[in-house]
């Protein structure tokens, strides 16, 4: 059987280089899946951080491709 790596919320935080109050605002906003144990007490798989980490590095290529297509203000005088 594998074992599975699982994480506090501080964990969590220490990895992705932000503060716990961070963490807690995307596990309740769905953005991070975790397993609740109590009332503030949560456990978030490695499976769960790899897919939030990979969402999120597809969210922001999308968005620089979205934005790499529009002219930039000396492109758009040069051109006038």
């Amino acid at each position: 059987m594998q074992s599975i790596n699982i994480y506090t919320v501080e964990q969590v935080a220490k990895k992705l280089m932000v503060r716990k109050g961070f963490v807690y605002d995307l596990i309740y906003t769905g953005r991070l899946t975790a397993i609740r144990l109590s009332e503030r007490r949560f456990r978030i798989s490695e499976e769960a951080l790899i897919s939030f980490i990979e969402k999120e590095e597809a969210a922001y290529a999308q968005n620089i491709s979205q934005y790499s297509s529009y002219q930039s203000i000396k492109e758009v005088d040069l051109n006038a």
